[in-house]
């Protein structure tokens, strides 16, 4: 009984068979950076929208905060100027307060 090997048989690379490689690698790589590009732009629109969406969000508390701060300089101006008026003079005895106008 004869046993059969098999071989292969390598062909060489035709031309035709090494531009076709070329071309589907060139393909690939030109499809690699253009998602990498469209990825980018992407991240960096997202970015632009998320730091627009965070300073809207702070503008109204800054204005809140504003609001707030005001009302507290005019709660002291208020409250300093009452001090003012009941102090006690120089000359009053103590526990005493003088409406000072």
């Amino acid at each position: 009984m004869k046993t059969q090997t098999m071989q292969r048989r390598i062909s060489p690379l035709r031309a035709s068979d090494s531009i076709l490689l070329y071309g589907f690698g060139l393909a690939l790589a030109l499809s690699l950076l253009f998602n990498g590009f469209l990825l980018y732009k992407q991240s960096h629109q997202r970015s632009l929208i998320d730091n627009e969406v965070n300073t809207a969000a702070y503008g109204d508390d800054d204005v809140a905060w504003q609001q707030q701060l005001s009302e507290c300089k005019r709660d002291n101006l208020q409250k300093d100027s009452l001090i003012r008026q009941l102090e006690q003079a120089p000359n009053a005895p103590p526990g005493k307060t003088v409406l000072v106008h």
